[in-house]
């Protein structure tokens, strides 16, 4: 009896760019525009500099509910990193809690996020109301 040889096997492993958190398209555009912060402060998604410090995010467990939810680290003189607090931003975009972010910070990024999001529910609805008169035409 002769053993087989085991053909040679590639893995590929991918890295996308944004981390894949489920959460509301409203929560989502609103943390794009912190990781949008972040990468103007030091080039990652996750990183800024607040007015006491540098600080980083990192993503809690998925909600069932939408909201966007995670801890706050601070980063020490050392270059060590302790938790300084917590961020919860609700299914509809409000953040009602984020550490190391001032609140007109806070009120930025919501506005940009709700403008974001009409402009992409506008030409959504005008997607589908196009697709009703084409199917009308159809029939």
């Amino acid at each position: 009896m002769v053993d087989k040889i085991p053909k040679p096997v590639t893995i590929m492993v991918t890295e996308e760019k944004n981390m894949n958190y489920k959460c509301s398209a409203q929560a989502r555009l609103v943390l794009d525009q912190v990781a949008a912060r972040c990468q103007k402060d030091s080039k990652t998604n996750n990183k800024w500099s607040g007015n006491s410090g540098s600080y980083m995010y990192i993503m809690g467990r998925e909600n069932s509910d939408g909201k966007a939810t995670g801890v706050v680290h601070k980063y020490q003189a050392d270059g060590s990193h302790k938790l300084a607090g917590s961020f919860k931003i609700l299914a509809d975009g409000t953040i009602t809690r984020f550490t190391g972010l001032s609140k007109s910070n806070w009120n930025e990024y919501m506005s940009k996020a709700e403008f974001d999001y009409a402009q992409t529910l506008s030409s959504g609805n005008k997607t589908a109301v196009d697709a009703e008169k084409a199917q009308a035409k159809v029939a």
